[in-house]
């Protein structure tokens, strides 16, 4: 078993706003490459991959690229997606803006429908899509068990050789999902789980 030590919360490297600070880091193109995708696409495109696989955080480094860009976010909406999406636009929406909605994929066909109206006078619509099809797919994201070391390293250099053992099969488990992963390896760091990777059960 691996020891780790214990930390508060206000400490812990896998916090919430420790996840969310990391910038994307392009695994193919470069960022003018992505920018000229998305010109070439006439700024209508989806960033494309499962939960937890980078999406957000590349469609909110786009958009910080982007002059006079609209981000709308619908991951966390209270109320329904297609009345939080249009409560975030701007009145009028004007040629210059370009318009980045992440979680696209809670939109049913019909709203969906309306958002992109609502958006037709823009330079452009870019949304973060569980599967393609509804927009020309800019970028497939995934995720690798070295990117998730490579992370670890980052957030928690001081325990990373610790973790380091169960990192292969904390992806594996998780599918891939990189937030889940964070979150187990918070509640490692916080004491409640311990840091040891599963075992083959012996068979009698």
């Amino acid at each position: 078993m691996s020891t780790i030590a214990r930390c508060r919360p206000s400490e812990n490297p896998f916090a919430s706003h420790r996840i969310d600070a990391i910038n994307y880091r392009p695994q193919g193109p470069t960022w003018n490459e992505l920018l000229a995708d998305l010109e070439r696409l006439q700024w209508r495109a989806a960033v494309v991959g499962p939960e937890g696989s980078g999406k957000t955080t590349l469609l909110e480094a786009l958009a910080l690229r982007t002059q006079s860009a609209v981000l709308v976010k619908l991951g966390g909406a209270t109320t329904s997606p297609l009345t939080a999406a249009i409560t975030q636009l701007p009145r009028p929406i004007k040629a210059r803006h370009t318009v980045f909605v992440d979680a696209a994929e809670r939109l049913g066909t019909l709203g969906w429908w309306r958002l992109r109206h609502a958006a037709r006078n823009g330079r452009g619509l870019v949304a973060t899509l569980h599967s393609p099809g509804r927009l020309p797919t800019l970028v497939q994201c995934t995720t690798s068990s070295a990117l998730l070391r490579q992370l670890v390293r980052e957030l928690a250099p001081a325990d990373a050789q610790g973790l380091e053992p169960t990192l292969d099969e904390l992806f594996r488990r998780h599918g891939g999902d990189l937030r889940l992963c964070f979150q187990e390896l918070y509640d490692v760091c916080a004491g409640r789980r311990a840091a040891e990777p599963k075992r083959p059960r012996a068979r009698g």
